[in-house]
């Protein structure tokens, strides 16, 4: 008997999708113990299709041991009828002995009389390219604040030109005790209304900081004051943060008088 039109367009366009995405089907037949994969799944592991033969025991010993419990924690809870859904994040052992990262989603498809689950299905995505860029961004980011925190000179994170954090020799390059007295103040509180050239402190920092806006690096004299509105000679470099979501600009001074 031939599929009603619907259905086959419906079938292609999933088969369609799942091809785009290199999306990895899986399919568990809980009386059974049969689990069918396509080849996707399969590929982003390395192997060609149907090899290994995969049963639920071959697929355990694919996750990484950190991973298991939480996998297998993820699957009992949708089994049970905890969630709406399966989805875990996970390694699996590639064949060159490699550990992927996947994204796996999926849901209990039927059930019997008694409303016990008779076919568990989902997808596999490969997101080890996403994991590895969140890896490298933290340590980006763990480097940068052991810099912020132990540098010589003084570092603030600018929002336009408000100060949103300041390291520790900030203060006392402000002669400020406590942070909360810079921290959501603009720079120009912190400097005169005219550089010692006679140019306004206000177009000069935003031409400025226009200009690291569009990532170009900006170095230039500068004359901050003091809480205490006591002028100290500096030379600034403006640079925006490319890897941080909120697009701060980092303002590093350097006391122009030490040296």
């Amino acid at each position: 008997m031939n599929k009603p039109p619907l259905i086959n367009s419906s079938i292609q366009t999933l088969e369609n999708v799942i091809t785009v995405l290199k999306a990895g089907t899986w399919e568990w037949n809980i009386q059974t113990g049969i689990v069918t994969v396509n080849r996707f799944w399969y590929d982003m592991l390395g192997y060609e299709a149907a090899e290994p033969e995969m049963t639920m025991q071959t697929w355990q010993d694919m996750i990484h041991p950190d991973d298991l419990e939480t996998v297998m924690s993820a699957a009992k809870m949708h089994l049970d009828g905890n969630s709406d859904v399966y989805e875990v994040e996970f390694r699996l052992k590639h064949r060159n002995g490699q550990w992927v990262w996947i994204r796996s989603n999926g849901r209990i498809m039927e059930y019997d009389g008694n409303r016990d689950p008779l076919y568990f299905c989902g997808v596999h995505i490969d997101i080890t390219e996403k994991k590895t860029v969140q890896k490298e961004l933290r340590a980006a980011n763990e480097l940068f604040r052991f810099l912020f925190s132990n540098s010589s000179d003084a570092i603030v994170l600018l929002k336009g030109a408000e100060i949103m954090d300041c390291n520790p020799r900030a203060l006392t390059f402000f002669d400020c005790s406590d942070r909360n007295l810079i921290v959501g103040k603009s720079l120009l509180d912190l400097s005169p209304a005219k550089q010692p050239d006679g140019s306004e402190s206000l177009v000069r920092l935003k031409t400025s900081l226009q200009k690291a806006e569009t990532g170009k690096p900006q170095w230039f004299a500068w004359q901050c004051q003091t809480e205490n509105k006591v002028p100290v000679e500096c030379e600034v470099c403006l640079k925006k943060l490319t890897s941080n979501p909120e697009g701060y600009i980092v303002a590093l001074l350097q006391d122009a008088s030490a040296e």
